[in-house]
């Protein structure tokens, strides 16, 4: 590790620096009208872009620039800060950095010399998560320091490094938070605002850095990350009022081996800069070493390409947001008490403000960038090294070889689309090869792990074996920050092998992804025949269904063809949709002159979905986004359609994980939140409850997903009962499921605190010993599932397909009367963790995971497992469109079919 030994520096918090331009820069408190940090105030975004623009108008150490627009239509905006001089040859130095980044050619002495002339770039970004409020404001501070600024500390920053600043990587949610605290000021209603702060993934659009599904990540990625390829990243988040005042790296175990060492180093040796300048100040109640781990993509974009992830935590002032937090136990301090070598300084104070908050910030950032200028060079050459290193990879596998020949093209491309996003190379075979003893047609994808960003295609293509961490050896499992199992084939559905040992083979670059087309046929006499194999054939499902077109599935095999295949008379109107599917979403069409025999159902014309999303309930967001996304017509269920006919408004509800009878019955508390707004959210009351099961008695179909599985059980009293163990919630969280019973993404606080206080370590011990749920623990990972692909919701699945399971529970069945149940998928007897982590596979062996059952007129399917868990399992989408559209369907004979096709 090329850094030198770290110094503590306090001239940049002590000095009272000149400024330039005080005459026309106006200082934040003047420009905003209050003091950044004063107690209730908080600066609205659109505010915060005009001051930033007026800074790099009035200055010439500021750049600044709209990226584009949000998801909600708002900007999303990039500063870019340094001295005079590098701003006037930033191209010069965007095109060193990505030389480093890429060393094929590039001897270690012509990368010194490009790291001596080059400059660091530090990428500084906040308020991904909105009511984390505090660094919204700390960036104000910290642009108007770097830009008018003139001390000894600014001035080495701006001359020996370059400042990438995104105010925002949640634009939408500024608009949405800082709006609501004001609107509500002086009311008697709730001023945290009450829904989700990201129109469709809330908290979770931290939690999508490798599916990369959100408009604002693939700005970040394409217009900031790969575009000038920074070599650190800092990420400014906060964390609970009641724990230490602020954590800084280094993290705790485990790490994802595909991190290199050098990040693992610099990221605890910024931190511990932090920690030193925060503690030099006087700032009490800094901790690392806790909490938060390196394992997952989701969370860390960077550190797959060259980079550091800086991630600080600031406390927040938990539900009073920009008022001041005051321990309810007045005169106690807040947070831990007793000083440990990785919190040494115990926060003294039970009072905790938003000046507090933001000065801890300003103080932090300040501290990285500052280390990182004073040691530019050595973070550029160890930027080298890292892509030297992968370009150089020969520790296995050599390379991840895609057949061309899949079940579903359309995730194919979907897969290789999000890998050519992370800048990976994929090369395809002009010709037939042979590896690892099994040969692959032309047209098969190649991955190799030798190249720039090889860590993050390794990462992605592997199975995850997540180690077994236990509090004490023997003990409980100690929970991880998110989830264990990503593998990214798996989720999509995509046959991928892994070759260790090197071979050849005919390969040219894929120079853009795309889907593998087979040209739709001629327009045929009688029907197209679509297999059910591809989840993309939902896309077109969704556009048959807006122009009216009747469409009918086969509800056996046929002449090959398999159960569910798509039947669509070959009409005038059908065949330029159907053509432009097949060119689009690479699914395969076959043309029938004469009406297959066969009996299938008639997909009912204008399919109704309502979709129970409640207020802040991130899956219902991730639905909707997956509705929106495939064009599916849906609306979202608001209390008021409880006062008609729930039938005649809808013909399918989804109910997603964590909707529970009380979030049915009670909704948002009416006295807390504007009627105007937020009735929508309101309670349906014990009389909307048993609508809801007459809807279903009446001849509607629900779904219920994850957690809510237990809320239709409850609803319907479904003949079934949980096999998993239960277990209290994990501290500060609410229930879902078995295990661990609350998304691996809640800190387990609970473990954390504990090593703060003996007493109260001795305490977890015994509860987590005595706890005989400790036996199974499933926190996020994919275990294998075997389908009954006759049923009409597994139609397209495989026999054998892994699912993704977080917290959920499996089921057995017991004795019914008049409602008839069908197990469509179920947990194998061997072999059931395919990635990731999971304690106690007894108890899932041969238990049941999705089921369908028909209740009165109506029909339900339960998904044991979150199938649609934040739209990444793309493999088990299948298993949700299916159920909503078969469940409105009709019966046909195969007559009844020709019939229909015949008079269109």
């Amino acid at each position: 590790m090329r850094f030198a030994a770290l110094s503590v520096a306090l001239c940049f918090a002590l000095v009272t620096a000149p400024t330039i331009g005080a005459q026309t820069v106006p200082a934040p408190d003047k420009f905003f009208g209050f003091t950044i940090g004063a107690d209730g105030e908080l600066a609205a975004y659109p505010k915060i872009l005009e001051y930033f623009a007026l800074l790099a108008k009035q200055t010439d150490r500021v750049k600044f620039e709209v990226l584009g627009k949000t998801t909600m239509g708002h900007d999303y905006a990039l500063l870019r800060i340094s001295s005079p001089q590098n701003l006037a040859r930033f191209d010069r130095l965007v095109t060193i950095n990505r030389r480093l980044a890429d060393p094929r050619g590039l001897s270690d002495g012509e990368a010194q010399k490009l790291a001596a002339e080059g400059k660091p770039f530090y990428l500084l970004y906040a308020t991904i998560h909105s009511t984390e409020v505090s660094n919204g404001q700390a960036i104000i501070n910290i642009v108007h320091r770097l830009a008018t600024e003139n001390s000894p500390f600014i001035r080495e920053i701006l001359d020996n490094s370059v400042v990438l600043l995104v105010p925002s990587v949640n634009p939408d949610g500024q608009h949405l938070v800082i709006d609501h605290w004001y609107k509500t000021k002086g009311t008697p209603y709730n001023r945290v605002y009450p829904d989700l702060y990201h129109k469709y993934v809330g908290h979770d659009d931290n939690r999508d850095w490798f599916m990369l599904t959100q408009k604002e990540t693939r700005m970040n990625i394409e217009l900031v990350q790969n575009k000038y390829r920074p070599i650190i990243s800092h990420d400014m988040h906060q964390q609970g009022a009641t724990g230490s005042r602020i954590f800084v790296p280094p993290f705790t175990d485990p790490f994802d081996v595909n991190i290199h060492p050098v990040l693992a180093l610099g990221q605890a040796t910024v931190g511990q800069a932090m920690a030193s300048a925060l503690i030099a100040e006087g700032k009490e109640g800094v901790a690392w070493n806790e909490g938060y781990d390196m394992w997952t993509p989701a969370r860390q974009y960077m550190v797959y390409h060259g980079q550091p992830r800086i991630l600080t935590e600031i406390a927040s002032s938990g539900p009073n947001l920009a008022d001041p937090f005051v321990n309810p136990q007045k005169g106690q301090p807040l947070g831990p008490q007793e000083p440990r070598w990785s919190f040494p300084v115990p926060y003294s104070k039970d009072t905790w403000t938003l000046g507090q908050q933001v000065d801890y910030g300003v103080t932090a950032a300040l501290a990285g960038i500052s280390h990182v200028a004073k040691y530019g060079r050595e973070w550029l050459y160890n930027f080298y090294t890292v892509h030297r290193d992968w370009v150089n990879y020969d520790k296995g596998p050599f390379a991840f070889v895609i057949p061309s020949t899949q079940r579903d093209q359309f995730a194919t491309y979907e897969m290789l689309e999000i890998l050519e996003l992370g800048d990976v190379e994929i090369h395809r075979a002009t010709a037939a090869f042979s590896a690892n003893g099994r040969q692959y047609p032309a047209g098969s994808y190649v991955v190799k792990t030798a190249q720039p960003y090889g860590a993050f295609a390794k990462t992605l293509l592997e199975k995850q074996i997540y180690p077994d961490l236990r509090v004490f050896p023997g003990g409980p499992p100690e929970p991880p920050y998110d989830v264990t199992g990503h593998t990214l084939w798996m989720l999509m559905g995509v046959t991928v092998d892994s070759v260790d040992k090197a071979f050849e083979a005919p390969l040219e670059l894929v120079k853009a992804v795309a889907p593998i087309i087979t040209p739709a046929p001629a327009r045929p006499k009688a029907a197209y025949l679509i297999g059910p194999e591809s989840y993309g054939v939902f896309k077109l499902v969704a556009e048959l269904q807006k122009a009216n077109i009747p469409t009918f599935r086969a509800s056996a095999a046929f002449d090959g063809h398999a159960p569910g295949t798509f039947i669509i008379p070959s009409t005038a109107a059908s065949q330029p949709i159907v053509e432009k599917a097949a060119a689009s979403l690479g699914l395969v069409v076959k043309g029938a002159d004469q009406m297959p025999s066969v009996d299938g159902f008639r997909l009912k014309p204008g399919t109704k979905v309502g979709l129970w999303k409640g207020a802040n309930n991130m899956p219902g967001g991730w639905l909707m986004w997956l509705l929106e996304q495939y064009g599916i017509s849906h609306e979202i269920v608001k209390s008021q359609d409880f006062t008609g006919d729930l039938n005649q408004k809808y013909d399918v509800i989804l109910l997603p994980t964590n909707t529970t009878r009380a979030r049915i019955v009670n909704g948002l508390n009416p006295k807390q939140h504007d009627a105007a707004e937020w009735s929508w959210a309101f309670g349906v009351g014990e009389a909307g409850w048993t609508k809801l099961k007459s809807f279903v008695e009446n001849g509607g179909t629900l779904l219920a997903i994850g957690s809510s599985v237990e809320t239709a059980r409850e609803l319907l009293d479904l003949p079934i009962e949980k096999a998993l163990p239960e277990a209290p919630p994990r501290f500060g969280a609410p229930a879902s499921g078995a295990g661990a019973q609350v998304p691996a993404s809640t800190v387990d606080r609970t473990l954390r605190d504990a090593f703060s206080s003996p007493a109260r370590l001795m305490q977890t011990l015994r509860d987590r010993v005595a706890d005989p749920t400790s036996l199974f623990y499933c926190p996020g990972s994919l275990l294998l599932n075997e389908f009954d692909t006759t049923n009409p919701v597994a139609w397209g699945m495989p026999e054998q397909w892994p699912i993704f399971f977080e917290s959920d529970q499996a089921y057995r069945l017991r004795p019914g009367f008049g409602i008839e149940t069908k197990v469509v998928s179920r947990y194998p007897r061997e072999n059931i963790l395919q990635s990731g982590w999971l304690l106690g596979e007894e108890y899932l062996k041969d238990q049941a995971n999705v089921l369908s059952f028909r209740v009165g007129k109506g029909y339900v399917v339960a998904y044991g497992s979150q199938v649609d868990f934040r739209t990444q399992p793309r493999a088990t989408f299948r298993l949700i469109f299916n159920g909503m559209f078969h469940g409105p369907s009709t019966p046909v004979s195969a007559a009844e079919m020709a019939r229909a096709m015949t008079n269109e």
